[in-house]
Parts: structure tokens; sequence; C-alpha cells
């Protein structure tokens, strides 16, 4: 860059002489004022500055003289209303506690709802909400009525009698379902089996005879009113039925459930007349839940059978259902027992406590 600069030519500029630029319609140059260095307020005069001329004032308009005032009619007072005399009331009369009730809306939704499912076939759920119901009214009788029909409808007459039972307990307040509890109770009475036998007779296993409730000394749980079912064959005509079991606990006693144990088993004649178990298809289930024993001193036990196809060129060939033996304990001692034929407990005696797993 230096060495650029010093061979370059410096730059000059001309300016012409003033007088050379010419023009044919020049004209003089024009006179610059020069600039005055004097006082800036040596013009100013102490005169007091113009002020503008004022603006005519406009008179102001008339205006039509207002009408007379018309007199305010004086308003008649109206009358004070009388002061509404204050009744004492009586002094509301405590409630006893017993005599507190909940709302029996609820009550009646439950019964209704119960009553559309025992239509459409849904017992166990309508139980459930008559359940409901008498835990917020006890004493209802129509769902007590209510939940012994459902029963009855489920084959489950021994839970109808215990809630025709209850509701003829309540005597002339049950109003017209006392005499209707009354009429159940003398059709529905069912005999005892005839592996019940009578107080003070041997039963067939030896063991002692029960009371007059059907309870064993000492025990908590009895086995009452066995019974068969019979149902349809299958399709190729094999036998079913289901096997209802009531365990009913003794009405003083609380029931822990985990310590009930229920113990079924089913025997087949062969063709050479020997007993044997069964090989047929068992399955369990409780009539209704929860199997607890809090609502009801009985619940039963359903147990269904369906008998197995013979297998081929066996001895099982002409196997066929012979009969069943229950037994029931309860912190795994024996409480009760049944069997049909009576015979199979002779031979197959359950054991008197449950051995250790």
């Amino acid at each position: 860059m230096i060495n650029r600069a010093k061979h370059s030519p410096p730059m000059t500029i001309q300016v012409p002489p003033p007088g050379l630029i010419a023009d044919n319609n020049a004209t003089a140059p024009e006179a610059r004022p020069q600039p005055s260095f004097g006082d800036p307020f040596a013009n100013i005069t102490s005169a007091t500055p113009a002020l503008p001329a004022p603006k005519p004032v406009l008179p102001a308009p008339t205006l039509p003289p207002a009408p007379a005032a018309t007199p305010l009619a004086v308003a008649t007072p109206v009358p004070l209303p009388t002061p509404v005399q204050m009744v004492s009331l009586p002094k509301p009369t405590p409630v006893p506690e017993s005599q507190v009730t909940m709302p029996e809306s609820r009550v009646d939704g439950l019964i209704a709802e119960a009553r559309a499912l025992r239509q459409r076939g849904d017992t166990s759920t309508a139980i459930t909400r008559l359940r409901e119901a008498l835990a917020i009214s006890p004493k209802n009788t129509v769902a007590m009525t209510e939940l012994a029909s459902t029963y009855e409808k489920m084959g489950l007459q021994d839970k109808a009698l215990e809630q025709w039972r209850a509701i003829y307990d309540l005597g002339d307040s049950a109003g017209i379902y006392y005499q209707l509890a009354d009429a159940k109770l003398k059709a529905l009475q069912i005999p005892p089996p005839s592996a019940v036998e009578s107080p003070g007779t041997d039963n067939g296993s030896g063991a002692p005879a029960p009371d007059a409730n059907g309870f064993q000394p000492g025990s908590s749980l009895a086995l009452v009113n066995l019974s068969t079912v019979e149902r349809p064959a299958t399709p190729e005509g094999y036998q079913r039925f289901t096997l209802k079991i009531p365990v009913k606990r003794r009405s003083d006693t609380k029931i822990n459930v985990g310590g009930v144990v229920v113990q079924v088993f089913f025997y087949d004649q062969l063709g050479d007349n020997s007993i044997v178990r069964t090989n047929s298809n068992v399955a369990y289930h409780w009539a209704t839940l929860p199997a607890d024993w809090q609502h009801d001193e009985i619940e039963i036990l359903d147990v269904d059978y369906t008998q197995a196809p013979p297998e081929p060129g066996k001895i099982e060939e002409a196997r066929h259902y012979y009969g069943y033996i229950v037994c029931v304990y309860y912190n795994k001692e024996l409480q009760d027992q049944a069997a049909d034929p009576i015979a199979l407990l002779k031979k197959n005696p359950p054991p008197l406590t449950l051995p250790e797993k």
C-alpha cells in the first residue's frame, strides 16, 4: 500500500477562478446577505405587544316562560299491615334412636331392582340387592318376602324356609305377610331324609346322633336336607345332576369362613359290582355369594356331577353312578357327615380331624 501511494500521482481538484464559467442566460450573482454581528435584541422595544381584537359577545337567547307548575296531589297514606301474630310452637320431642329409620326410597329401589333381575333370571344379583335392602331395613317384610320367593325360584327351599320363619316371628307387626308366612311354612316343611336318624340312635357311621336342630354335640356347623336335582343328560346320553348341600351354622355362633372345609366324594359302581371313586367331571359353586353365614344361617353348596364317557375295552365300560359322602369341617374338626347310601360311611369313615398339609 505504501509503494502504490508513492508511485500514484497526487489527486488534484481544480477549482476554476471566478468569472470563467459563463452562461448566455446568466444573471448577475445574487447578493448574499452579510452576517450581522450586532446586538440581536437591538430592534426589540419595550412597547406592549398588540393583543388580538376581542370577539363580539352575542346576547343570550330568550327562552319562553316556563308553564306554571301544577300542584302535586298529596298521596293518601297507606296503612301499614298489622304485624303477624307469632304462634308459639310446641317444643319438639326427641325421637328415640330405635325409631330412627333410613329413607325407604332406597329400600324400595333395591326391591324393585331385585324383582326386575329375578324376572330376567339373574337371581344371584337379585339376592345381593335384597340383602342390601335388609342391611338398611332389617325388618322390612317386603324385602324378606321377595328374598324368600327368590330362593324358592332357585330351588333353595331351606333358605326360603329361613326367611318365612323370620317373617312369622315378627307376628302381627308383619301384617298380611304373617298369614302368608304361616301358610308357606306349612306348605314348605320338608321331612328329614332317611339318612338323618332320630336323636339317640346310631346313624350307621358310629358318630353320635345329632340333636333336634341337626347339630352334633359341640359342633358349629351341620348338614341339613341334602337333595339331588336331576339335570338333562348330555348329548351322548350320560347322566348329569346337581347335589345341593345346605350347611347350617348354629344360631349363636359366628363363623370364620377360612376355617370351613366341605369335602364331597362321589362313587361309581363298575361292571363287576365293585365300588370305586368316580372319574366323572365334578364342579363346585356356592348357590349365593358371598357364602359367609352373615346374613343367613344356611349357605348352600351346589356340586354338579357329569358322568364321564367310558374307556373302550376296560371294565369301566359299565360304570355308573352309585352314591356320595359329604363331610364338613370347621377349624379342622369334623362337624357333620352325610352319605347316600349310608353304607358308604361304614366302608369309608372320614377322619375326625383333617390332617396337616
